[in-house]
């Protein structure tokens, strides 16, 4: 008699039993987790979680009782993990799962579709399209628009830039780079972004074999924008260096200030020199839905492609993104066939033909079904929410003579330090010291799991950042961590420079 049927979803009694018995007793110790859930964070000390992880990871030649193995799952992963659900965790561009999201995640996994071909996922791929086409409508991109669910924005401005690459070449050097490769004249390819602009743009830059060197960064403005007048004077420049422009990468929401990039000021001056523009829009995306703010994104459809993760700011499981481009010829540029998978003759649309990835998750299910369940209403209250209380946290922060405030929020990201009353006349020595207050601000809370904050620098001064994603974040219970913050802080500066056990280097 063949046993493994208790192991995979079949029609069976064993099959289906061992489903619900693994499923159930899943989401409990999930459930009785969050329910007596306190703080974001429990801290253990790297050697105690290694020692911890090297006897779970033992594999014997026996399975293993089911609560057996959840019993150490609750020990060791629930219990030590980071909750960003928990309104304390506001490091990171790491949103809180919303529910409905959850529920299509256990649907996605069960089918375990690859959306490549339209034979191992008829009715998926459909779905996809269907959420990308409205999303271009919500972007209000022409006709020809077209997208694709991508793992994130690593990936989507990875295509923005090798669409670009490849767009440029055809039309100027009549090279195929797909068949042939890189024209001599790639070397001279120029991207423009601005300096607070994402890390994947150079990383982009360096894997599409035009080195990260092409990348130029332009200054930003006081609001961290990218200031439009450099970005003329750097095109300028490169064109006399005898460079060529490639694309501009316009920044929706940067990662530590939240800023926007002007896009209806950027598109002008990229429409008149027939430059690629890409909005890169991971952060931002959501504001498409605002009540209040979506005019901050009103621009987007100028931008000829864009990059929108849905894992930030939609409160989706990751990883959930998507690429959009205003023109769907693009995507010929990294088209291919293959005779088992899209052959040239077959009359259906396959995914893989908009796609760097073949394998691809059913990820658009998530996002159909939390819009299904929630509605545009509810979702864009909790767009505005978070907006509303990270705009109420920094008028409080600014009221204060101890807190240094780096930014206005357009959007839910705070940027500020602790400002300690003691003076050095070395200015060196006094940054130094502050950079020590701060890290060790940032450090202990994360330790003591009550506030979790991430840490920056500008201009060589470290500050503190919120990332204020979760709805869940009210402003009275953030004054209360923010004032443990400053008390901290308080008692730091007490101690003086040479901060203790908790210090760190600068």
């Amino acid at each position: 008699m063949n046993t493994f049927n208790q192991w995979f979803l079949s029609s069976s009694s064993n099959s289906i039993e061992n489903y619900y018995q693994y499923m159930s007793e899943a989401a409990e110790i999930i459930g009785d987790h969050y329910q007596g859930l306190e703080r974001p964070y429990e801290h253990i000390d790297t050697a105690d979680i290694q020692n911890k992880i090297e006897d779970f990871m033992i594999i014997g030649n026996e399975g293993k009782s089911l609560d057996h193995i959840l019993g150490s799952i609750q020990r060791l992963v629930m219990e030590h993990s980071l909750h960003i659900s928990h309104p304390g965790a506001m490091a990171h561009l790491h949103c809180p799962p919303i529910i409905p999201a959850l529920a299509a995640e256990v649907i996605i996994s069960a089918l375990n579709q690859s959306m490549d071909s339209w034979d191992q996922s008829p009715a998926a791929t459909y779905i996809e399209d269907g959420v990308i086409q409205e999303m271009i409508k919500k972007i209000n991109y022409p006709e020809s628009a077209s997208g694709v669910f991508t793992s994130g924005g690593t990936q989507s401005n990875y295509m923005a830039l090798l669409l670009a690459r490849n767009e440029y070449c055809a039309k100027h050097f009549s090279i195929n780079v797909s068949k042939r490769g890189l024209p001599a004249e790639a070397q001279k390819l120029r991207i423009f972004c601005s300096e607070k602009a994402h890390f994947t743009v150079q990383q982009s830059a360096a894997q599409l074999g035009l080195g990260m060197e092409s990348v130029v960064s332009i200054k930003t403005n006081d609001r961290y924008e990218m200031c439009i007048d450099t970005l003329y004077e750097e095109i300028e420049k490169v064109k006399k260096q005898g460079n060529l422009p490639l694309a501009v990468v316009a920044t929706i929401g940067t990662t530590d200030f939240g800023s926007i990039d002007s896009l209806s000021e950027i598109s002008q001056l990229t429409e008149r020199e027939n430059i690629w523009l890409h909005a890169d829009a991971a952060y931002g995306g959501a504001l498409l839905f605002s009540h209040k703010y979506s005019h901050l994104a009103a621009h987007l459809n100028k931008a000829d492609s864009i990059t929108i993760d849905f894992h930030k700011w939609f409160y989706q499981p990751a990883s959930c993104g998507a690429f959009f481009v205003r023109n769907a010829s693009m995507f010929q540029h990294i088209k291919l066939h293959a005779d088992y998978l899209n052959p040239e003759e077959d009359s259906r649309f396959h995914l893989v033909d908009r796609s760097i990835q073949t394998t691809k998750r059913f990820d658009a299910l998530k996002v159909w079904l939390t819009f299904q369940a929630v509605g545009q209403q509810e979702f864009g209250d909790m767009i505005d929410h978070t907006i509303q209380t990270a705009k109420q946290t920094a008028d409080y922060l600014l009221k204060r003579t101890d807190i240094d405030v780096l930014n206005i929020p357009e959007m839910n990201a705070i940027v500020f330090r602790y400002q300690p009353n003691i003076y050095y006349t070395d200015s060196q020595k006094q940054r130094f010291y502050e950079n020590k207050i701060n890290h060790s601000i940032q450090q202990q809370l994360y330790e003591t799991g009550r506030l979790i904050m991430a840490k920056t620098k500008d201009q060589g001064k470290s500050y503190l950042k919120l990332t204020m994603l979760n709805p869940l974040i009210t402003f009275d219970e953030t004054v209360k961590r923010l004032v443990e913050v400053i008390h901290l802080g308080k008692d730091l500066e007490k101690k003086g420079a040479h901060l203790r056990e908790h210090s760190v280097t600068s």
